[in-house]
């Protein structure tokens, strides 16, 4: 076990995603009481269905599972995946986002220019929590209106803002204090302001929120579903499809347009 974390490590994986694996793999050995290399297909699947706990929790355990054995799978240490044909059902949860007509309320209850930046950027660009506290001045181009951002496996990529993040950045850029990071505050800093703004103003907002509105107005304005892809910075199309699942038939019915004219 501890070798596959190790190469996780290895491959940039973050320390959260490592930690994932590591804690969710050690309390099923735990539970299962035997090696994870000794176990067989229907072993998994009972032990599986005995966690003490809900099906959101049992499938997480799923996907650390999954990524074990087709590591080992991949090192000849098992014959055959144990997780192939397991599956949990997952009841769909309702997954927030911040209404775009909600987003001027949020920015006119902001008590500084760097709250206002926060806000626009996130709505902006779809950039995660960690992602947008690690900007540093230096990331960003204010000729072409993008920024250089490193996200999640060490994978670096560029997003774009429009013309009110790039007022609020310019202001921000001239009263900023002379300190690390553009927005001269951690991720925690980040979400405590964002729960004060929520907590003010009854509208949810945090970063993740933000993150799923800008991949359904994307989606909804016509961008190729691709290129949401690639500047949220998803690996699959499938996860960028999950952030963009408010967007519905009646969208699909207004960006119609007929095959045979």
């Amino acid at each position: 076990m501890a070798r596959f974390v190790n190469n996780r490590r290895a491959r940039g994986l973050s320390p959260r995603t490592c930690d994932f694996y590591a804690g969710n793999l050690t309390r099923f050995v735990a539970l299962a009481g035997q090696p994870l290399l000794t176990l067989t297909n229907d072993a998994v699947a009972v032990h599986l269905f005995n966690l003490p706990c809900r099906p959101g929790g049992k499938h997480a355990y799923l996907r650390a599972l999954r990524a074990f054995y087709f590591w080992a799978e991949e090192r000849g240490l098992v014959v055959a995946n144990p997780c192939n044909r397991l599956r949990i059902k997952v009841p769909k949860p309702l997954r927030p986002a911040v209404k775009v007509s909600d987003i001027p309320r949020l920015l006119d209850s902001c008590d500084s220019t760097r709250d206002k930046l926060v806000v626009a950027m996130l709505a902006d660009t779809g950039l995660r929590l960690t992602e947008l506290a690690s900007v540093r001045p230096v990331d960003v181009d204010l000729e072409r209106s993008i920024i250089t951002v490193w996200g999640k496996g060490a994978k670096q990529r560029v997003v774009r803002y429009g013309p009110m993040t790039e007022e609020l950045l310019r202001k921000w850029l001239n009263e900023r204090p002379n300190a690390n990071g553009l927005l001269t505050m951690p991720a925690r800093g980040i979400s405590s302001m964002l729960y004060r703004l929520q907590t003010q103003t009854g509208i949810r907002c945090n970063a993740h929120a933000f993150r799923r509105t800008f991949a359904t107005e994307s989606v909804r304005n016509g961008l190729n579903v691709f290129y949401v892809q690639s500047l949220l910075g998803h690996s699959s199309l499938t996860m960028t499809r999950i952030y963009a699942e408010q967007v519905s038939s009646e969208d699909a019915i207004k960006a119609y347009e007929p095959i045979v004219t």
